[in-house]
């Protein structure tokens, strides 16, 4: 996206009235409309001021005779120079913290509540990762039985997240020899990650072969569930769009609910953005999705004690309302934070 031109106070009043009019109504703005709200000019200085702000970019006419709406350079001059943050309404921080009085322990189910209440909040599809370091350890494992040739591993991690793999038995093995060797492992891999169950001492005793094969393979699993840690985003609200003119489109509508459901490529959006200094806002090719771009993300960390972070945000239209928006993510992000934080604790 090109650098923004500096505006003078005049235009810059014009262009912050555009985008509040357009952003309530969904309806190109004309000077007309403007001129009722903006009584120091009139209609004619208006009017000439759109046609400038058309002409760097800030403004587009649809048709010939319509009004103007925001481009994409338009909202980003309006959020990084004249946006003022709304405070979080009473009736919003009413609606959204009951969501948080009586939370789960398991974090994947704070974070679907959390996906809720910020779909809720603001009106938009939410977006929240699990926190980076998620699952790496070991909480407790057992090993059942299935056949001759395979025991099933339930795997149950930090944050009480259960993983199950089939693992493979090099020879017919009891229940008796398994829940040994489960034991034996708990006994030792606890609070362990993938790297520190590598590095335990070759195991002794009759099944010592048996155990050093399964564990080889549970930590392989561990690395598995590591990695997919940075695809993990859960969501909610899609229903959110139906009621924007925007997604009247339906093939619009279809592109943005396949990215949605596509984590690999929101993973790799969510991951290159800066997220280290608050709310960020991708207004829409700034995403370099074509499928998103007509839509805008707002997005911020939230922090699950000193080492863990995750990713928490809304995707919506252009033509959200910024102001709002930004704090209330801000304000679940909190919540989710520490609602996430005293379950890996």
């Amino acid at each position: 996206m090109q650098h923004p031109v500096p505006l003078d106070q005049r235009k810059q009043q014009i262009l912050k009235a555009v985008v509040a009019d357009y952003t309530r109504t969904g309806v190109p703005v004309g000077s007309a409309s403007l001129a009722v709200h903006l009584a120091t000019w009139s209609s004619a200085t208006i009017r000439n001021e759109l046609a400038t702000l058309s002409e760097v970019g800030y403004l587009i006419q649809p048709h010939t005779s319509a009004g103007r709406v925001p481009s994409d350079l338009g909202y980003r001059y309006y959020v990084d120079f004249l946006m003022d943050e709304e405070d979080v309404p009473q009736a919003v921080r009413r609606q959204v913290d009951p969501f948080f009085a009586m939370l789960p322990t398991g974090v994947e189910d704070i974070l679907e509540i959390a996906a809720t209440a910020l779909a809720q909040a603001a009106d938009a599809v939410s977006l929240v990762t699990a926190p980076r370091a998620l699952g790496v350890r070991v909480k407790h494992l057992d090993l059942v039985k299935l056949n001759d040739v395979q025991a099933l591993l339930v795997l149950v991690l930090e944050g009480n997240l259960v993983r199950q793999q089939a693992l493979r038995l090099t020879s017919p093995t009891d229940q008796s020899v398994l829940s040994g060797i489960a034991a034996g492992l708990n006994a030792v891999v606890v609070g362990l990650n993938a790297a520190g169950m590598s590095r335990l001492p070759e195991s002794i005793g009759d099944h010592a072969a048996l155990e050093r094969d399964l564990l080889t393979q549970i930590i392989a699993f561990m690395t598995v569930c590591d990695a997919q840690q940075d695809t993990l985003i859960l969501h909610d609200g899609v229903r959110n769009l139906l009621h924007q003119p925007e997604f009247g489109d339906v093939e619009l509508l279809q592109q943005v609910i396949e990215v949605v459901e596509e984590e690999r490529m929101l993973a790799a959006l969510i991951s290159a953005a800066d997220l280290d200094h608050g709310i960020q806002i991708m207004i829409g090719r700034e995403s370099g999705m074509a499928g998103l771009s007509r839509c805008s993300l707002v997005l911020t960390t939230y922090r699950a004690g000193a080492e863990r972070r995750g990713t928490i945000g809304v995707l919506g239209s252009t033509r959200m309302a910024y102001a709002q928006v930004g704090p209330r993510v801000r304000y679940v992000a909190q919540r989710v934070g520490r609602a996430v934080g005293r379950a890996l604790s």
